[in-house]
């Protein structure tokens, strides 16, 4: 009987260390690791803006009904600044969507080399650093509008 086990666990042991090679060093691993967390860092930077745009717009909002009845160009300037808000929140939401259906894990299950994983982390780095920019630059134009309109 106790042969029979070691039989057993021998052949397991044997089927199990005799399967295929892992896809990607430890260094790869370690890299792509190290990438992700790297893009992630933008997307924890970016991530508090999100409810200052939403502020920033509804006073906006505000402001611009109050000026669209005067003879000046405060409301076209507030609904220009206002629509860049909602392409830069939109932008966000894209990013995020994108990445929450490519996690690290998916990645490399789906790509066969360590370059294909690294290019998808580094064009994700590059949009969400867009998308950071974006909402800056359009934070940025509201609050100099609602500092015009408000002397605050």
């Amino acid at each position: 009987m106790l042969t029979r086990c070691f039989s057993l666990f021998f052949l397991l042991t044997l089927i199990v260390s005799c399967g295929e090679p892992p896809k990607y060093s430890d260094e790869e691993i370690a890299e792509q690791d190290a990438a992700w967390a790297t893009m992630m860092e933008g997307h924890d930077v970016v991530m508090p803006l999100m409810n200052d745009l939403y502020q920033a717009s509804k006073q906006l909002k505000e402001l611009a009904e109050s000026a669209a009845v005067e003879a000046n160009d405060y409301h076209p300037r507030s609904q220009e600044a206002l629509a860049n808000i909602e392409k830069a929140e939109d932008g966000m939401m894209e990013w995020m969507n994108k990445i929450k259906d490519n996690q690290l894990k998916s990645l490399r299950e789906r790509y066969e080399d360590h370059a294909a994983v690294m290019a998808f982390i580094d064009k994700e780095k590059t949009d969400i650093d867009q998308v950071a920019e974006d909402m800056q630059g359009s934070l940025d134009a509201a609050k100099a509008l609602i500092q015009e309109r408000t002397g605050n």
